[in-house]
């Protein structure tokens, strides 16, 4: 053999050897007792990685752990959502087996099936750290692990999926939570939102990424780094069982959806996944066969010598799969939430079918971007696939998971009855309606600017179209409540709760706050109640309120410190206690209590520092009461309450000029007709009739 030739040789064999690294995947062994690490990235779909050709974004990471790890490139989710598809990933079983098909409204199962619990049974401390609302402990998580840290505070007129914290202060958590736990078996759970909507990421990555999505994944990557080189700090990374994937992708408009949910395109359930060995064994290994999120349990239990359950659809990953092998996917979301066909789904190496009123199917290596529709050119695979899937069931619990308690409530308020009941026949193919989710977002967007006529308006017309849109149908009765259309809300919401039991859980707490703004305690308390099991603090915090307009402050005090039990409703929990105490001659009380809670919020809550500066006026701390109110008006500009008061505080100390200058922060703040009506209103109360009719001779130049 020639110099040349031996020279080329040794460059493939080196080349090989980089590849793969430690081994094949299948060659690996086992590892009992090794600690077990589960990274999970929300909405991460694996087109915008560096491992599957991206190069508009950076992930340092997340390429160094693929490179000590097995990278799977055909990983597949089983449902765009964050608490179904974790479900999945920690029971190993599909949404129709577990029971699971929505982020509200389904409850998680504690039978000792699951992964945390096989572990536990097996001598491991488990625990984990989760960054959205929608993992909260209630949904039945918390009660499979020995540890579940939830700590993210509830904000109201917010999407439950936007309600999050940090990704850096839960890897926090995490990293406290394993340090404590060095040199024994553990599993733990790290759950970061980030690239999840809406995008925001802090600098540097906002600056480096023209594209804000790009930007968040950038900034999960850097919390990735952080706490892997903590593993690796602490001799805990060498010997731990790693894997990084995410729930599901994200839509970004590809095929019309934004974000994700509804469709089940590529972008939304192909997810990256990667599985470092202890000694990093088999690094560098890829596999290409399908996977999907289910196999992670038997996975784990193959590689600690873990017994699984029977009667699981996923398989270990270090086994070889069968190139033939396809991964059901689904969403109920369309059918629960739009009045759309759910949709299902069959992916394998070659081919993607998605199962809807106009079915499709995709040839993955051609047409990776799904654009072509290939069921004409193909039957007989189109044949196939629609086989297999009809072999899933399309049932649709609802709603089993609601006990007989829960039932018997539901009843007694007249929600269970014949129209509660999924709907039947043919619905519309959520790909041919999607456009109307535009409409939608406009409405969504009106309300947020206080337009509430014309996003009644547009709503309307969305309900002309699809009666159905139970999220219309919320945002229609959020919008009736904020105009003080309280009788047309509360139908709006029966409507929903109606329709779909499930909603209950969210909607229950909406109508109990319409019935008391209409004061009719007892419905109001009824519904609070209704919501005590799957949301403790806000059905609590509703129970108080009712009690505080009855003027029974002890009650009203009661179920506010009820509520400080809960970390996601801490903050309002000590708001309430505070206007309790406040009313009841307690204000030293309650500015002690406020100031104690303020150190536990990392998110600011609109009218924290308005209720601080109460107590502290109550409490004849009037300077500090004063830097309260700016505080309020600093971190919330669009609080009106929080610039009148102090207006009014100023002119009550006889300072007309002061208080003049809060109102010009008021209308700059909030340039509206309504505002220069407050100013001229609170001129007015203290008979200053020449400034009130400035302020509204300065009301008229603005356009109606």
């Amino acid at each position: 053999m020639s110099v040349a030739r031996r020279l080329i040789l040794l460059v493939l064999v080196g080349l090989v050897a980089c590849h793969r690294g430690g081994g094949r995947v299948q060659d690996a062994g086992t590892f009992p007792d090794a600690p077990v690490v589960i990274i999970s990235i929300d909405t991460l779909r694996a087109d915008h990685l560096a491992l599957f050709g991206y190069k508009s974004v950076e992930t340092p990471a997340i390429d160094s752990l693929r490179r000590d790890g097995v990278l799977f490139t055909n990983a597949w989710s089983h449902v765009p959502l964050t608490l179904p598809s974790h479900t999945t990933l920690l029971t190993g079983m599909l949404p129709g087996d577990n029971g699971v098909r929505d982020n509200i409204g389904y409850h998680v199962q504690s039978n000792g099936r699951s992964l945390p619990e096989l572990l536990h049974a097996r001598g491991y401390a488990t625990g984990a750290a989760v960054s959205a609302y929608v993992l909260r402990g209630e949904t039945g998580l918390r009660s499979l692990f020995d540890d579940y840290d939830d700590g993210i505070a509830f904000r109201s007129g917010v999407a439950l999926g936007e309600i999050q914290r940090p990704g850096a202060a839960t890897a926090a958590v995490a990293k406290k939570w394993i340090d404590g736990h060095h040199g024994k078996p553990f599993f733990y759970l790290l759950h970061l939102f980030e690239p999840h909507a809406p995008y925001s990421p802090p600098e540097p990555f906002r600056s480096r990424n023209a594209n804000p999505y790009d930007g968040e994944i950038a900034t999960a990557d850097a919390i990735v780094g952080d706490f892997v080189e903590a593993l690796k700090k602490s001799g805990d990374y060498d010997r731990s069982i790693i894997i990084l994937l995410s729930d599901h992708g994200e839509g970004l408009s590809d095929h019309g959806e934004p974000e994700h949910g509804i469709l089940l395109y590529r972008e939304t359930l192909h997810v990256p996944l990667i599985l470092k060995l202890p000694k990093n064994a088999a690094a560098g290994d890829t596999v290409e066969t399908p996977v999907g999120l289910i196999d992670v349990l038997p996975t784990v239990a193959a590689l600690t010598r873990t017994t699984a359950p029977s009667g699981l659809h996923g398989v270990p990953m270090t086994k070889p799969a069968a190139a033939t092998r396809r991964v059901f996917s689904e969403t109920m979301y369309p059918r629960l939430h739009l009045g759309w066909s759910e949709l299902r789904s069959l992916a394998d190496a070659t081919h993607q079918f998605i199962d809807a009123p106009g079915p499709e199917l995709y040839d993955l290596k051609g047409d990776p971007a799904e654009k072509n529709n290939i069921i004409a050119e193909q039957r007989r695979v189109y044949s196939s696939f629609r086989a297999e899937a009809a072999s899933y069931s399309r049932d649709l619990q609802q709603p089993t998971h609601i006990d007989p308690e829960e039932a018997k409530k539901l009843a007694a308020l007249g929600y269970l009855t014949s129209s509660s009941t999924a709907s039947s026949g043919p619905l519309p193919d959520p790909k041919d309606h999607i456009g109307e989710l535009a409409m939608f977002e406009e409405a969504q967007k009106l309300i947020d600017a206080e337009d509430y006529a014309q996003a009644i308006e547009k709503l309307r017309q969305i309900l002309e179209r699809n009666p159905n849109f139970a999220d219309a149908l919320e945002q229609i009765a959020r919008a009736y409540q904020a105009t003080g259309r309280y009788a047309e809300a509360v139908q709006v919401c029966k409507q929903v709760i109606a329709k779909n039991p499930a909603m209950a859980e969210v909607t229950a707490l909406s109508l109990g706050a319409i019935y008391l703004e209409l004061g009719n305690y007892a419905d109001a308390r009824a519904h609070a109640e209704l919501a005590l099991k799957r949301s403790p603090g806000a059905a609590h915090l509703l129970l108080g309120r009712i009690a505080l307009a009855q003027h029974d402050y002890g009650t009203a005090e009661k179920e506010a410190r009820a509520s400080l039990n809960d970390s996601h409703f801490s903050m309002q929990a000590a708001m309430l206690a505070s206007e309790s105490l406040v009313k009841s001659g307690r204000a030293a009380e309650a500015v002690t209590l406020l100031d104690a809670s303020s150190n536990h919020g990392s998110v600011p809550v609109q009218g924290f520092e308005l209720d601080r500066a109460d107590a502290l006026m109550h409490a004849s701390r009037i300077g500090e009461a004063e830097a309260a109110f700016r505080e309020e008006m600093r971190l919330f500009p669009k609080n009106r309450d929080a610039y009148t008061n102090l207006a009014a505080v100023q002119m009550l100390q006889g300072k007309p000029t002061e208080a003049a200058a809060v109102l010009e922060q008021l209308v700059n703040a909030n340039p509206s007709r309504s505002s220069y009506a407050l100013a001229a209103d609170l001129c007015d109360h203290f008979h200053q009739p020449a400034a009130a009719a400035q302020w509204r001779t300065r009301a008229e130049t603005l356009p109606r």
